[in-house]
């Protein structure tokens, strides 16, 4: 479950408090796509806290139909990441930095996953701690822009062979005058694919003490995960 909707975070979150200059008409190509990267870094620079509501879409060629599921989110800079998946589907997770717990109350189940060096870089950009630059060491970047009012569009292939085994694409829709994500779209090697979508954005204020510590029952069982790779 942890490769699939609990990777994608907080780098799609726009607030309405911040805005950019908009791109000079002139810039094209490359040139505009480097412009975009960098608005878009520094607007995850610049956000300390989140919190906000979500919305998943869960998308599986096991499925007969698309899953869906809403809940709360919160990062804390640089990179704890914490989910609350309302009923039915009752699920807390926590990440912080190369480590993730998933706990399923109604099955008192848990599971712990460590991941390797490359495949943490890409997981911490999905969960805001990876500035969306450094990411153009593992992807190739390609802009979508109609020219008119609407969003941009920016689609994330793989670069590398590793990075391509367990990640297909990433789309991320990007506010064209906040120059920060407001839905992204990630799809995995299989071709299963995971929707976000944000809503009720706060936006640097304070958290509440204790929140990316999970406090398991004792009689929870803990699995240890450990994702493998020759980059570690």
């Amino acid at each position: 479950m942890w490769r699939r909707a609990d990777l994608v975070c907080l780098l799609l979150l726009a607030t309405p408090a911040l805005g950019q200059d908009p791109l000079p008409g002139s810039v094209r190509g490359g040139e505009k796509v480097a412009a975009i990267v960098q608005r878009v870094s520094q607007a995850q620079a610049g956000t300390k806290t989140l919190q906000a509501r979500f919305e998943q879409k869960r998308t599986s060629r096991l499925l007969a139909e698309p899953s869906l599921s809403r809940g709360r989110f919160y990062f804390n800079a640089p990179d704890q990441v914490r989910w609350e998946y309302e009923p039915p589907q009752q699920m807390s997770v926590l990440l912080t930095g190369g480590v993730a717990l998933t706990y399923r109350p109604a099955e008192k189940r848990a599971e712990r996953i460590e991941v390797g060096r490359r495949q943490r870089k890409v997981f911490r950009f999905l969960g805001a701690a990876e500035p969306l630059d450094e990411l153009r060491h593992c992807f190739a970047f390609t802009l979508r822009d109609r020219g008119d009012d609407s969003n941009y569009l920016l689609t994330l292939d793989p670069a590398s062979h590793l990075v391509r085994k367990r990640v297909k694409r990433v789309e991320v829709e990007i506010d064209r005058v906040r120059f920060l994500p407001v839905a992204v779209v990630y799809t995995e090697a299989d071709g299963d694919s995971t929707e976000y979508v944000f809503r009720d954005i706060v936006r640097n204020e304070p958290l509440p003490a204790g929140l990316f510590e999970l406090d398991l029952p004792p009689d929870v069982h803990v699995v240890e995960v450990k994702l493998k790779s020759r980059d570690e």
